[in-house]
């Protein structure tokens, strides 16, 4: 009986151990990973604004009132708007960046970067967080895919399956057309949020 007990103390002082070091290495690594995250968030906003020298953040509050104003068909679950930048080059505003996330993707939420300049162009598509099939949805991430909305000056983008021949239309992915379908819902939403942001 002495020797179970020992070994159950001998267990519990192994796992507090264990637990203590654990909790150290993640508060050591905490910081490094969430500057990764806001570098790699800061490349991306350079990716779609390369003109831009500097942004500011509109306050969060701002932008869930303005959201809630956002009255078009996003598909079945619909956006959220995360974030939205205004864009400077030196102290000009040139556009503003606005972060999405589509609920309708195949494999879950796709989150996007978008950038729109003044005359509502569209000047880059990143992809912040996606997890479509391989080799199908995840095409997606392409650049010859994200390309076809850049330099577009249009209302509302809509998916085609048998070529575009449109200024608005967008090629759907082979075999992924509900991922198509959701990142430009996402996009059409920021081009409506765009309007929004432009008109408080």
């Amino acid at each position: 009986m002495k020797k179970i007990i020992k070994d159950i103390l001998i267990l519990c002082i192994i796992t507090v151990i264990c637990g203590g070091v654990l909790g150290y290495v993640y508060q050591i690594t905490l910081s490094p990973i969430e500057k990764q995250a806001q570098q790699s968030q800061q490349d991306a906003y350079l990716e779609v604004m390369k003109e831009a020298t500097s942004f500011k953040e509109i306050n969060s509050k701002e932008i869930n009132k303005l959201a809630k104003q956002l009255k078009n068909n996003y598909g079945k679950n619909g956006i959220t708007i995360e974030k939205a930048l205004k864009s400077f080059k030196q102290k000009e505003s040139i556009g503003y960046i606005i972060q999405v996330v589509d609920h309708d993707g195949f494999g879950g939420d796709i989150e996007l970067i978008i950038g729109i300049n003044l005359q509502k162009e569209i000047t880059g598509v990143e992809i912040l967080s996606i997890d479509e099939t391989v080799g199908l949805g995840m095409n997606a991430k392409n650049e010859e895919f994200r390309n076809q909305y850049v330099g577009k000056k249009v209302d509302h983008f809509q998916v085609v399956k048998n070529g575009k021949q449109n200024e608005d239309e967008v090629d759907s992915l082979s075999g992924a057309t509900i991922t198509s379908k959701a990142m430009t819902n996402g996009i059409n939403g920021a081009l409506d949020f765009y309007d929004l942001l432009k008109g408080r």
